[in-house]
């Protein structure tokens, strides 16, 4: 198990390979104008985007989190709501 403040190398590579997704969605969000067909599919991706990052700390079985966790474990796997 990793000690707090030791990142696992899977993970670093994890968020690394989500670094150009991010910079598309901040991208296609910072122009002026859209369609609403445009806009949905930019949110639809950002949602994407927050799962992956997630799971990037929590695994790929986590279901995203409907409410800031009050503690997380040490290893990040598990938190109390």
């Amino acid at each position: 198990m990793p000690q707090l403040g030791q990142r696992r190398p899977a993970q670093l590579s994890e968020l690394d390979s989500l670094t150009p997704r991010w910079d598309d969605i901040v991208r296609r969000a910072t122009l002026d104008s859209r369609s609403e067909r445009e806009t949905h599919e930019l949110e639809a991706d950002a949602q994407a985007f927050a799962d992956e990052l997630i799971a990037a700390f929590r695994g790929r079985n986590a279901r995203r989190p409907s409410a800031a966790p009050l503690i997380v474990s040490a290893d990040g796997l598990s938190a109390l709501f």
